[in-house]
């Protein structure tokens, strides 16, 4: 202990120096390590800052770009909204064209067939005259003017006389076993008075006393219409017969019957079905047959004024309106 004073007292300011030293080393590597974090930190700041002012560069950017190119969105959108205006106005006029050309009666020749033809039987000649539309498959002809009036069907048919059958849609009506009979006929008798409008090559076609097939009974069953009746006589008897679907009456349209075709005798001519004498204003798809009701088919060469004057009222008027 003794000795440890006297060294201490001997190297006192050597001592103090040493201290000193250790002192200064200590402070500096505090310092330092501050320093440090404060360099850092001050990195980690700069580095926020860039990257919000980038921030704010983009955004001003595409703010920018959005301004840009918002005149350029807003005129294709007029052009989009413009392209849309006229093809719905395009539509609007094609829809009314196709309701003005749906509004002509089956006796003129715009009536498209939509449907394949069904042919009955064989003896058919070449060349057959294609037909457009008879009254025996429609309603009656619009009068003057094509008027429609306002209390037409679905199909522009106009009332059903009181009293008389109303047309039924074919798929409300069911077909039964049941045999029934009524009489039938085929007749162009009307061809006579107008052979010189006739095809020559179809005069040998047209029977002497003017009857296809001769009245007489025949059986059918409940639920058949007018058309089905037909078709089954003419196959029966071997009787050509040709015949389309008219969707836009929903109901058959007969073109030909023994090669004879409307046009054939004229330009009023074609066929007609008659029940219990009267020409129904509809179809012959859409009439169901009764029992004991008397069914003609009629050649007629002027517009079926030469068959009964009084069928229609507006007949002559169509007539005089659509040469």
């Amino acid at each position: 202990m003794e000795k440890l004073k006297k060294f201490v007292k001997k190297n006192q300011v050597l001592l103090i120096a040493v201290c000193v030293c250790i002192a200064a080393l200590t402070a500096t590597f505090f310092a330092g390590g501050n320093l440090s974090d404060s360099k850092v930190q001050t990195a980690s700041t700069a580095s926020s800052i860039s990257t919000t002012s980038a921030d704010t560069e983009t955004t001003s950017v595409s703010a920018t770009e959005k301004i840009t190119q918002s005149p350029t969105d807003s005129t294709k959108s007029n052009k989009d909204n413009k392209d849309k205006k006229d093809e719905k106005d395009n539509k609007n006029s094609e829809d009314k064209k196709n309701s003005k050309v749906s509004s002509q009666n089956s006796s003129s020749s715009s009536v498209e067939k939509s449907e394949k033809t069904e042919q009955v039987s064989g003896n058919s000649t070449s060349d057959k005259k294609k037909p457009s539309s008879s009254s025996n498959s429609s309603s009656k002809p619009n009068k003057k003017n094509d008027v429609q009036p306002t209390t037409q069907d679905k199909y522009k048919t106009d009332p059903v006389p009181s009293g008389k059958p109303k047309p039924v849609e074919p798929q409300e009506q069911e077909t039964k076993d049941t045999n029934l009979y009524c009489t039938f006929t085929i007749t162009c008798s009307t061809i006579l008075d107008n052979m010189d409008a006739l095809d020559p090559e179809k005069i040998e076609l047209v029977p002497k006393d003017g009857i296809i097939f001769k009245k007489q009974k025949i059986q059918f069953k409940e639920g058949e219409s007018v058309f089905d009746v037909l078709k089954r006589v003419c196959m029966d008897n071997n009787i050509h017969m040709e015949s389309s679907w008219t969707p836009m009456y929903n109901s058959a349209y007969i073109e030909g019957i023994n090669n004879l075709y409307e046009f054939d005798g004229g330009r009023w001519s074609g066929w007609m079905y008659c029940v219990n004498d009267w020409y129904p204003n509809y179809g012959c798809g859409v009439y169901y047959v009764k029992a004991g009701e008397v069914i003609e088919w009629n050649y007629t060469c002027d517009l079926g004024l030469d068959l009964d004057s009084s069928w229609w009222e507006g007949a002559q008027d169509w007539k005089d309106t659509h040469d």
